[in-house]
């Protein structure tokens, strides 16, 4: 008998439904600079890294130089303030991937649920998908302030499989980024890459199938409607 095996689909945001024009570099000057401030040795600050990486590696040298708790969370509050600023001005100038509404629509009228698995704040991202017009598609927003460890870390998507009252392997996660289908392979879910402006297919070839941007939405429409059922 067919069986209906994906309920739910779980999506990055940045380069998969909206481009989304952040400043990284300005985003990490301004958090390493707070950094710096309190002792972090400049050579461990490197632009090439993430801000959450850093900012737990910081957290870890902090506490071995004795700094109370009150004032870690003190500094890393004051880093998450201005990343969030950043975010915020990306957000009110976000563009939607042409042809993603048309897979949102084709999503919904499947009765699958609908979430966004974002290292940004829900905030921003709620904002930014007001901004394309797109945030009644979506039945959960879990940004980095959502979960404790976000992706590629299994807290992440089982957060939203929990929410939306699903199991992984009833999810399909569907990114631009190899963290994005990391994530989807750390607690068995289904994986689509999408190879974005800003991808590498090379990095993508993890996920079960991986098409290009200028394909969606034809080709995303039929990878999603082929998972389905079997």
């Amino acid at each position: 008998m067919e069986k209906n095996i994906i309920k739910a689909v779980a999506w990055d945001l940045d380069g998969t439904i909206i481009h989304f024009k952040i400043d990284f570099i300005k985003a990490r000057q301004k958090a390493f600079e707070i950094l710096e401030q309190n002792g972090i040795a400049k050579k461990l600050l490197s632009l090439d890294n993430n801000i959450i990486d850093t900012v737990k590696s910081a957290r870890k040298i902090f506490k071995s130089n004795g700094f109370k708790k009150s004032k870690i969370e003190e500094i890393v509050a004051e880093i998450e303030d201005i990343v969030v600023s950043i975010e915020r001005e990306a957000a009110l100038n976000a563009s939607a991937i042409n042809g993603i509404q048309e897979v949102l629509e084709f999503n919904k009228k499947k009765g699958l649920k609908q979430a966004i698995y974002t290292y940004n704040h829900s905030i921003n991202a709620q904002l930014s998908l007001e901004k394309v017009n797109l945030l009644q598609y979506f039945d959960l927003i879990a940004g980095r302030d959502t979960i404790k460890n976000p992706k590629p870390h299994p807290d992440h998507l089982t957060f939203i499989c929990e929410n939306l009252k699903v199991l992984p392997n009833q999810v399909v996660v569907i990114g631009d980024h190899r963290r994005d289908i990391e994530g989807a392979l750390n607690i068995g879910a289904h994986s689509i890459g999408i190879n974005s402006r800003l991808a590498s297919r090379v990095t993508l070839e993890i996920a079960e199938i991986v098409i290009d941007e200028d394909e969606i939405p034809n080709e995303l429409i039929k990878t999603i409607e082929n998972l389905l059922w079997y």
